[in-house]
């Protein structure tokens, strides 16, 4: 069963105060003691990611105390936690600052990701962005809309005027012209060299953080996203969106995406046809 309207517009509202009570005011105004190193240089956390964490946790349980909660953060803390993805009815999958590399460096490609995974399927998945307060939000089987919001709506948390604008991807057949985002530099020795080799086929590639490259291959900006991790809290909504927008998202190995995997890498691909010649281009 997917959520209602109001268990939605709840959940957008709690993702919305933490971006812009918890999240913005600390954007470009952290210290060097308010960052810190997790699993390697590029690996970090803030006192924002943990405080946006803290505080969607407690406004979830709050609102729905029979659901288990997810986090990032959390998750560095206790790997088991996420057993309960698979193991609980409802499952709320929260990434506090999704990106935090470029928030702790004051680039403003970061977004706040949430998921709500029921009996290990992903129902309702949330792309938010704190920098221009708008979302893209997916229900399953309902399709994947674009929230806009206008300059004196913004950082206010009201509803907005406009209507959400629905989201259909449309593919590009011609892999020469693609536009995609990878991070060649996250993979080593060998294949980081082949991965560098087969995206200069490409007209341009990008790295992006999860939140903003599932944003921009929904609102059909770049073609295709291939990563290196699997981790839920980047994938679940991600995925969602994606395809409710109509684009095709497995594993590079071509396993269908769970909320539940730990390991692989994901491509994502605007079509059937194009995942099948991406996935063979960066096989071989």
């Amino acid at each position: 069963m997917n959520l209602d309207k109001p268990t939605q517009e709840r959940l957008i509202s709690i993702v919305r105060r933490a971006g812009q009570e918890i999240v913005m005011p600390s954007f470009r105004q952290l210290s060097a003691t308010d960052v810190e190193t997790k699993s390697s240089l590029t690996d970090l956390v803030t006192i924002a990611d943990k405080a946006s964490e803290a505080f969607i946790t407690d406004e979830i349980q709050q609102a729905f105390p029979n659901w288990e909660i997810v986090g990032e953060e959390a998750v560095a803390e206790d790997p088991s936690t996420t057993d309960k993805i698979g193991t609980a009815d409802t499952c709320v999958i929260i990434d506090p600052i999704d990106g935090t590399w470029n928030y702790a460096h004051g680039l403003s490609d970061f977004g706040i990701i949430l998921a709500v995974v029921v009996k290990g399927v992903t129902r309702f998945g949330l792309l938010y962005d704190p920098v221009n307060d708008d979302w893209i939000y997916a229900n399953l089987g309902e399709g994947a809309f674009f929230q806009r919001t206008a300059m004196n709506e913004k950082g206010k948390n009201q509803t907005p005027a406009q209507a959400p604008l629905a989201l259909h991807i449309t593919a590009e057949p011609d892999l020469d012209k693609l536009a995609g985002i990878m991070s060649v530099n996250s993979y080593t020795g060998q294949r980081k060299q082949d991965f560098a080799l087969k995206a200069s086929r490409f007209v341009r590639i990008n790295n992006l953080p999860s939140c903003p490259a599932y944003r921009q291959i929904a609102l059909g900006h770049f073609n295709f996203s291939l990563t290196y991790k699997m981790l839920p809290w980047d994938h679940a909504a991600g995925v969602l969106v994606h395809t409710q927008a109509g684009g095709i998202c497995r594993t590079l190995d071509g396993q269908e995406y769970s909320p539940t995997m730990l390991d692989g890498e994901m491509l994502a691909a605007q079509s059937e046809e194009q995942w099948q010649e991406l996935a063979e281009h960066f096989r071989k």
